[in-house]
């Protein structure tokens, strides 16, 4: 008999828990719940307007985050950007200024010329590497669709191509030059 009235009392302490009644509503709940059921007894939404029905229609003001700019600096996907293949100046920008700075002495002179001359010459190789191209070019636009038009914008492109060569020799023999005469040749 002990056995049975202890798991009753617990059976009725079960039931009561579960039974209970939640505890009063806060002035904030029992707001919206008036606002709530008196739009819905008027049959309108929040913005006044009735649907089908007699339900609520329209649309309600929402909270909303503040705009606000990403955070942090990012970073540059190394894969976006493309090697350089001669034709651009390195960097993207404007060309390096290759005016020579003041030096102690001759070798430091000749040392930063011999660099300029490496750069030179690098360059030169790849515009010849255009240059010589050329031909290739123009017998392949010459087969191609619309050979007239083509060949226009062919010629355009053939004149820089052969600017920039003569340009990158010109460089090339310059600084040879001053190479010869600062070691006295």
């Amino acid at each position: 008999m002990p056995l049975v009235a202890g798991v009753g009392v617990l059976l009725a302490v079960i039931a009561a828990i579960l039974m209970w009644p939640k505890g009063a509503p806060d002035a904030g709940e029992r707001k919206r719940a008036t606002a709530a059921g008196a739009s819905d007894r008027a049959g309108k939404g929040a913005d006044g307007v009735e649907g089908r029905n007699g339900q609520a229609a329209g649309v309600a003001a929402r909270t909303n985050d503040e705009p606000s700019a990403p955070g942090g600096a990012g970073r540059m996907n190394p894969a976006v950007r493309l090697p350089n293949v001669g034709m651009a100046p390195e960097g993207g920008g404007a060309p390096k200024d290759d005016t020579p700075p003041s030096f102690a002495n001759v070798a430091e002179e000749i040392a930063w010329y011999e660099g300029r001359l490496g750069r030179a010459t690098k360059t030169l190789e790849a515009r010849k590497k255009f240059y010589d191209r050329l031909p290739d070019v123009r017998a392949r636009v010459a087969a191609g669709p619309d050979p007239q038009r083509q060949l226009e914008a062919f010629e355009g492109r053939k004149k820089i191509v052969e600017d920039n060569y003569a340009k990158a020799q010109a460089d090339v023999i310059e600084i040879e030059g001053k190479l010869k005469s600062l070691r006295g040749q």
